[in-house]
């Protein structure tokens, strides 16, 4: 796969994307200094979310979160695997795809305490980079359990909008301004009926994206969604089926440690000499 070819998968990757944890630098900035300005009735909609996926404790307890499945690209002609790993300081989200104008491409998403990183490659070719500023405290609030828990600490102002149809059903939508990026916007629309979220449209920074959530299942003590459909200008431009999702299983020894292109970059290791090879977990 060529540099360019690449290029195009991580640019659709980042039009499909929509993320608690911030460093002492963080929480003194201005923004996250803020007190969050969040409407009554905009908490009693959340709070009744919080309780149809399974209670504020039963989230709170969690220990893991893990879950495989595929992805697509139907607009070019690109499928493949998706899975994912999530602890309270540690997450993992790997795609590897093939099709169109990529063979073999992986693009991995993870966090090990303060870093977060991205790795990108095909085979046994991996470029690393270190998340930072915004692009990192983004990844942070979106790999958590659940991102809706601590509103205050996630967002600046979470306010009910209107009353619209997503799908032919009611549904509350929430206009929620991010900490991280205070000139964008995430509305989320809730089910009036099942308090579940079933959209989410983000604008700022770009082409607005659209989500779509649906096939909610009881996984262990909590409900989580199986099938998402993202869009952007009318145009899906990525759909993913979690076939299997895993509640307070180990997690994977592999992941504990950080890639070994993302160590090099961070200084801890050297560089292999030539025709070394590394896979993703450094080894």
């Amino acid at each position: 796969m060529s540099i360019r070819s690449l290029a195009y998968l991580c640019v659709l990757l980042m039009m499909a994307s929509s993320a608690k944890g911030y460093s002492q630098e963080e929480a003194d900035s201005p923004s996250s200094a803020k007190t969050a300005n969040i409407s009554p009735d905009a908490r009693l909609i959340i709070d009744q979310y919080i309780s149809a996926t399974g209670g504020r404790e039963a989230w709170q307890n969690l220990e893991s979160v893990q879950g495989n499945g595929t992805v697509s690209i139907p607009a070019a002609s690109i499928s493949g695997t998706a899975e994912f790993c999530i602890t309270p300081g540690t997450y993992r989200n790997t795609f590897n795809m093939s099709g169109g104008k990529v063979q073999d491409a992986t693009i991995i998403t993870g966090r090990n305490g303060d870093v977060a990183w991205q790795l990108t490659g095909e085979s046994d070719k991996y470029q690393g980079k270190i998340l930072e500023g915004v692009e990192r405290l983004k990844s942070l609030r979106k790999y958590q359990f659940n991102q809706m828990l601590d509103l205050d600490a996630n967002f600046l102002s979470v306010e009910l909008a209107a009353l619209e149809e997503v799908n032919g059903k009611p549904a509350y939508k929430l206009d929620m301004v991010p900490r991280e990026s205070p000139d964008s916007t995430e509305t989320r629309y809730f089910d009036q009926a099942s308090h579940l979220i079933v959209r989410t449209v983000i604008e700022g920074g770009g082409p607005i994206q659209e989500s779509f959530y649906d096939d909610y299942v009881q996984v262990g003590p909590v409900k989580m969604h199986t099938k998402t459909k993202r869009m952007a200008s009318g145009v899906v431009l990525m759909e993913i089926n979690m076939t299997n999702l895993l509640v307070n299983k180990p997690f994977p020894d592999s992941y504990k440690q950080m890639p070994y292109e993302i160590r090099v970059l961070l200084g801890e290791e050297t560089v292999s000499p030539p025709g070394g090879k590394k896979t993703p977990d450094g080894k």
